[in-house]
């Protein structure tokens, strides 16, 4: 009984992280479009997480199932140039990451999933959600 306990709360974590790092980004993406009242662009400060995640989550756009290394490339190439306020960060960040970005843009992970890997991003520790989600489930038995 404690074990499917168990199982079911590792069910839901898996399920609200996936969520959580969907939800993420497209905050992230919002904030990068902002408009001001009078129409015009607000000023943004980005980071290199938040730049790292608007380019993984373009370039897995463009992508067709099973992309070569090269079209990887080839779209990384010219992704920066569609992020004119930090198309100099995003051109930095790529040649200096461009090896483990084509490596982790062939695998299915998720945009957030990327940038903490390749270490752009720090990581949260799930322990403390793992908790409360087992703690959760354990209440509703």
């Amino acid at each position: 009984m404690l074990r499917n306990i168990f199982l079911v709360s590792l069910l839901v974590y898996a399920v609200c992280a996936a969520h959580w790092e969907i939800r993420e980004v497209d905050s992230a993406e919002d904030q990068y479009e902002e408009i001001s009242a009078d129409g015009m662009p607000k000023q943004q400060i980005f980071n290199k997480c938040d730049i790292c995640k608007k380019i993984m989550k373009a370039v897995k756009k463009k992508l067709p199932p099973n992309a070569t290394p090269d079209e990887i490339k080839e779209k990384l190439k010219n992704v920066c140039d569609k992020f004119k306020p930090v198309s100099g960060q995003c051109k930095k960040l790529v040649q200096k990451y461009l090896r483990n970005i084509i490596d982790e843009l062939m695998t299915e992970d998720g945009p957030n999933t990327i940038c903490t890997k390749i270490h752009v991003c720090k990581s949260k520790p799930p322990i403390k959600e793992f908790i409360l989600v087992h703690d959760q489930a354990h209440d509703n038995f």
